[in-house]
């Protein structure tokens, strides 16, 4: 909370010239070489380092305060990029960060080629200290099922291949220095299937906190070592001074926007926007531009929407044009990539990893990870409304028909430009005030009503009316009516003038990841499903809260030297770093 209050006092007293309509990224040109106040650094714990097509990468992010090392409260969205080596971006997620952690994984497709990549992690406030301001870390695709491989062969010897020895492991490195966890073990050999109790014990109540922990064959081609969290700040740059001010993310999912008289490219103040999130479970917000035309959607609801609909409500819309900025850029051109080279006798290594991944695949709703869903969003509109479900009524042809029979306190009239348009009753006392209501069809508002009185009612489920008011800075809106058609998809095909749909960048969804168990039941039902898990367990948030924790997980039908790796920090900031091996034989 203190560093919020910061944030804002910073902002408040440097940068009074710079309005701000709910919270956005404007940027402002600054002078006065200022630093950025409670600056952030992400770190981000990755499996691997090595990843095959067809293979999942898992991570985690930590949004850390740079002075302190705790988790960071500023930012609420975390972005991680995969970078070839022509610097283009790959593969793009964006991550919502509960208390200052996120978590996903990549997919690899396999129309990835063989190659060297950079994981490029940040939030936008850490891009006050320069474009290039971010956590970066050397991953390697390999794509077995294409034959050029010529990225892998060494550069130094003629028509020769640079033999890749096995990265070396202490099994012994649970505790590093002063390290505040332990890792131990019930054995340090298994059978295939059998059952591996893991223990984390905290020397003293100073390891609680946050970590991510994975089990892991140890990869005889993996010969980078990944950064712990112990040596995350050496990636960094050196940061530079302000010189146009980014505003963080602090209240979810951000996206900006600018309105413009299209006659004479005039940026437009104090008009009302408003922003469609269609569907099922659709969201709706109306914000208003600032005297530099620029307007600011913040988002911190889950949402199913894929594109979003930003409309003007002005009578005089055909002289408008809306744009919507794009993602913030990055200043790739110092990043430079770790080579990585082959041993031909690894050829063997290859084929046998390929043949388990297809296997896992094919079996893999039998096993998969679940995505959590988010809480359902309430009507805006709140309580107090009548639902017409009309197969519950005589259907009528028309929608105009349909309101005069079925619908209470909705009627249709014209108005002055001798177009219809409807209409709400307000609740008693109130009086009928000729404000129009807020027409919704599958959450899109529909600002021209004839064009929900021209939908076939043989397409519509339901009807939902509020007859309160509504109120949006200075407009007023009596009365909501809300039409749900079967398939939810009426905006797929729904086109307006000075209407702009906008493909979503949406935050990853959360997700459960599968966890094997062969116990009681579950080791009969389980027999006959081939079991060639390379990654044995992944635990995004592990939260340590107690002295002593218990991980409980099975070995799989491969064999060989399995790792734990455990990242993370205590609550205080310190980062803690450990390893532990065993074998399945």
């Amino acid at each position: 909370m203190e560093g919020k209050i910061k944030v804002v006092l910073l902002i408040l007293v440097h940068f009074a010239m710079l309005q701000m309509n709910s919270q956005g990224t404007s940027v402002k040109d600054l002078n006065n070489g200022l630093m950025v106040p409670n600056q952030e650094q992400v770190y981000l714990h990755a499996n691997s380092s090595l990843v095959f097509v067809g293979e999942y990468l898992y991570y985690t992010i930590y949004c850390l305060k740079n002075n302190t090392g705790q988790l960071s409260d500023v930012s609420k969205i975390a972005y991680l990029k995969l970078i070839n080596q022509d610097k283009e971006v790959v593969l793009n997620h964006k991550i919502e960060l509960t208390d200052g952690i996120g978590d996903s994984n990549f997919f690899i497709p396999s129309t990835i080629p063989s190659g060297n990549y950079k994981l490029i992690a940040y939030t936008q406030w850490m891009l006050n200290n320069g474009r290039e301001y971010f956590y970066s870390e050397d991953i390697t695709i390999l794509n077995p099922y294409t034959s050029d491989q010529a990225i892998f062969r060494s550069k130094n010897k003629n028509d020769s291949v640079v033999f890749m020895s096995k990265v070396r492991r202490n099994s012994s490195h649970t505790f590093l220095g002063n390290a505040p966890l332990q890792i131990e073990l019930n054995e340090t050999f298994y059978a295939p299937r059998e059952s591996i109790s893991i223990k984390i014990t905290s020397r003293t109540m100073e390891g609680l906190g946050n970590y991510s922990i994975s089990v892991r064959k140890v990869d005889e081609l993996e010969a980078k070592g990944k950064t712990s969290a112990e040596e995350y700040q050496k990636v960094y740059p050196q940061k530079n001074n302000i010189d146009k001010l980014i505003l963080p993310e602090q209240r979810g999912e951000l996206l900006m926007g600018e309105l413009i008289n299209s006659e004479n490219d005039v940026h437009l103040e104090n008009r009302a926007i408003a922003v469609s999130f269609p569907g099922e479970d659709y969201l709706f917000k109306i914000v208003t531009t600032d005297r530099k035309g620029q307007f600011f959607i913040n988002v911190n609801e889950d949402y199913n929407a894929e594109e979003i609909f930003v409309q003007v409500l002005s009578n005089d819309v055909e002289k408008f044009r809306i744009e919507l900025k794009p993602e913030e850029k990055l200043d790739l051109a110092d990043l430079k990539f770790e080579a990585f080279t082959l041993d031909r006798n690894m050829d063997s290594i290859i084929k046998e990893r390929s043949i388990y991944n297809q296997i896992e695949n094919a079996y893999y709703s039998s096993k998969p990870d679940t995505i959590l869903i988010g809480k359902p969003n309430e009507r805006f509109y709140g309580n107090g409304t009548i639902e017409f479900v009309l197969d519950e009524y005589t259907r009528f042809p028309s929608i105009k028909e349909t309101f005069l029979e079925v619908i209470e306190h909705v009627w249709i009239q014209q108005n002055k430009d001798g177009k219809q348009e409807f209409h709400v009753r307000p609740i008693a006392p109130y009086v009928e005030s000729g404000k129009s209501p807020l027409v919704f069809v599958d959450g899109l508002l529909i600002v021209d009503h004839e064009r929900l009185i021209n939908l076939s009612a043989a397409k519509v489920k339901s009807i939902n009316i509020s007859r309160n008011q509504h109120f949006y800075g200075t407009i007023t809106f009596q009365g909501v009516v809300d039409v749900t058609t079967f398939k939810s998809d009426f905006f797929k095909n729904y086109f307006a003038d000075n209407l702009l749909s906008h493909k979503l960048f949406k935050p990853n969804e959360s997700k459960n990841y599968y966890h094997q168990s062969y116990e009681g039941e579950l080791k009969d039902d389980n027999k006959r499903l081939p079991d060639f898990r390379y990654q044995l367990i992944w635990l995004p948030k592990f939260k340590m809260t107690k002295k002593e924790q218990h991980i409980e997980i099975y070995s799989s039908d491969i064999l060989g030297e399995f790792e734990i790796s455990l990242e993370g920090f205590t609550k205080s900031g310190i980062p803690v770093s450990l390893r532990k091996t065993f074998f399945v034989k």
